[in-house]
Order: structure tokens, then C-alpha cells, then sequence
């Protein structure tokens, strides 16, 4: 009897030898998959404030609610250029967003009257959030209001003294159309008579989708005088990418990779087309950029290049044996050794 139990618990341990990598290859798979699944969830809900209304009892980022004016302030950190720029990054897991990249308005000062410029390529990370924010532009005191681009290819414009605010592609606060995908090149012109969004290089929407109730909103119409946001534009204090319009919390964050930026004017001349970021800052909230070059004492960031050489695989010949029938004859040896210590421990035997 002893000989028996020995023979099957030997014959167990086989089993589940032949079971454990197995087994261990599921478990690890399930865990990833899990931890994947925690990484995507989306936690946040649209903030649900109507156009126009800002967070913690703002008007705009220049006035509060009992009429204060607060002066816009641009923080000046160790700013190094950059080909592309993170939406996503922000220190916040609750509540309100402080931007990450701020600027100078580069149309501020400028003769705006003919119109202007702004194009980008955006490049999505993650799940579209509508109300997020791709750039914008914001004044305070006399130019109180906002312009502002979204990941859901929303263009906003919101300002009382300088002919109101309008919506275009926005329903009920979700997207109309999306226009950039799995990444596009946004163009959007703003003058005198209208406005006009482009995604490489074909036109998505102009100032007539105003006059469509279920694709736009606001004080303007197709046929209204725009060149009151243009004078408006020439006054804003500043430019924010990731941030800067109605809605700036967190489950509303730009999933978006930003790069080849350009602020111009209609007759070409370019006011801004290099991406800045605050090292210090960015490497602070897990980022990361990394100096190549300094170039007349300031410090150049960019990719590293990288030659690949292409070649033929056909070219290449290969020479070995398989392994095959050498684990064969092994499972074979230990599965046979099984079978025989089996058979000799269940065999009768007669004792004197």
C-alpha cells in the first residue's frame, strides 16, 4: 500500500511539473491585463459648467465674481526649446489644473486687423476629452475672455466687451465631428468676416456652421462682423497650451502630443514657432527632455537622430539544428520512467 501512495504522488509530481510554466505564464498574463485595465480607466466626468461660466466663482482668469481685476501672470522657469510637448502632464489628481506651459501671447501688440494665423500637429495619446484644451488664449481687465482650441476639434470664443462668445463643432457639449483622429495638422484662420479650421490642409468647418443649431452656438452667426475678436486677440495677455479654457480639471486633460506649432500673420510673418518648456518643471511631474547643445547660452532640446540602415533578411542564410527531437526523447525517457515505477509498485507480490 505504502508503494502505491509513493507511485501516485510520484506520478502527481510529473503532472504538475509538466503544468507549473504553464500556469505561471496564465497568472502573469491575467496581472498584466489587470493592471492595464486600472491604467485606461477613465475616472472623470465632464465638469458640467456651461459656456461661460468658470470654476471657484471666476468670471475669466482675469476677473472674479465681485469684479476684481487679477493681472494674468506668465511664470519664467529654466525654458528650453523642445520639438514636442505633453497636454497631459499636470501635478493635480483632483480639483482644478495650473498650467504647465505658458507663454507671452505672441499676437499681443500686433496688427491683427487682417487676421491671423495658429496652426499645430496634434497627435492623441489617449481618450478624447472634449472640453480639454489644446491651446488658448486668454486676456484679463479691458481684454477679459478666452479663444481656445479642444482635443474634441471644438473652437471657442468668449469675451462680453468684444461681441460675446460663440461654439463651433460642439452639441450639448460633445463632439460634432472629430477632425483629428489619430493625429492631424490643425489649421485655423481668424479674420475680419468669419473663421476657418483646416486638418491637413482640407477645410473641416467655417463660420456657417454657426447657423446650424446642432453644430454650433452663440452670439455670432455666419453673417456677424468677426473683427472684434481680432481687436480682442491683439490685447490678451497670454497663450497656454493644456490649459486655459472653461474647464480646467483633470478628467478633462488633453490627451495630446503637441508639435509644429506656428502663430502667424496673414502675410507670413511668424510671431511664434518654437515649443518652450520648464525643464525643471516637466522633469518635476515625470516628464522628461534632454539637452543636446547649448547654443549661444541657451539650451537647445530636441531628439536624437538616428541613422537606420536598411537591409535585405533574404540576404542572410542561417545554419543550426532543431531541439526538437532532443526534448522529445526526453519527455519520452521521464514519461516511460513514469509508466514503469507505476506498474512495478501495483504489481502483487507475495511475502513468506
Amino acid at each position: 500500500m505504502r508503494k502505491k501512495i509513493m507511485a501516485m504522488l510520484l506520478a502527481g509530481v510529473l503532472a504538475g511539473i509538466s503544468v507549473m510554466p504553464v500556469f505561471a505564464t496564465e497568472t502573469e498574463n491575467v496581472e498584466q491585463a489587470a493592471d492595464a485595465d486600472r491604467e485606461r480607466s477613465d475616472d472623470a466626468a465632464d465638469s458640467g459648467q456651461t459656456d461661460g461660466e468658470a470654476a471657484d466663482g471666476e468670471t475669466s482668469d482675469g476677473e472674479t465674481s465681485d469684479g476684481e481685476v487679477q493681472e494674468i501672470v506668465i511664470p519664467k522657469g529654466n525654458m528650453v526649446n523642445v520639438d514636442v510637448i505633453d497636454l497631459s502632464l499636470h501635478a493635480e489628481t483632483t480639483g482644478d489644473r495650473t498650467p504647465v506651459y505658458a507663454y507671452e501671447n505672441p499676437f499681443r501688440g500686433q496688427d491683427t486687423s487682417k487676421g491671423a494665423v495658429i496652426e499645430f500637429y496634434a497627435n492623441p495619446t489617449w481618450d478624447v476629452h472634449v472640453l480639454g484644451t489644446i491651446f488658448a488664449i486668454n486676456g484679463s481687465g479691458e481684454y477679459d475672455g478666452k479663444l481656445y482650441f479642444t482635443p474634441g476639434s471644438y473652437l471657442g470664443f468668449n469675451s462680453a466687451d468684444f461681441g460675446g462668445f460663440f461654439d463651433a463643432n460642439l452639441f450639448n457639449y460633445n463632439i460634432v465631428t472629430d477632425y483629428i483622429k489619430n493625429g492631424a495638422l490643425i489649421r485655423i484662420e481668424l479674420l475680419p468676416d468669419g473663421f476657418a479650421v483646416y486638418s491637413d490642409d482640407v477645410l473641416c468647418y467655417d463660420q456657417t456652421i454657426l447657423d446650424n443649431p446642432e453644430a454650433g452656438d452663440g452670439d455670432f452667426t455666419s453673417t456677424s462682423d468677426f473683427s472684434n475678436v481680432l481687436t480682442w486677440l491683439s490685447g490678451a495677455e497670454a497663450l497656454y497650451f493644456g490649459y486655459g479654457s472653461w474647464w480646467n480639471t483633470v478628467s478633462d486633460t488633453a490627451n495630446i502630443e503637441l508639435s509644429r506649432i506656428s502663430f502667424r500673420l496673414p502675410d507670413g510673418t511668424v510671431l511664434m514657432d518654437q515649443l518652450q518648456a520648464d525643464k525643471d518643471l516637466v522633469e518635476s511631474l515625470g516628464g522628461s527632455v534632454a539637452a543636446v547643445a547649448a547654443v549661444d547660452g541657451q539650451t537647445e532640446v530636441k531628439l536624437a537622430d538616428v541613422n537606420v540602415e536598411i537591409f535585405d533578411i533574404n540576404s542572410v542564410s542561417y545554419q543550426g539544428s532543431s531541439v526538437l527531437p532532443l526534448m522529445t526523447a526526453v519527455v519520452a525517457v521521464v514519461v516511460l520512467g513514469a509508466l514503469v515505477a507505476v506498474i512495478l509498485a501495483c504489481r502483487p507480490r507475495t511475502y513468506e
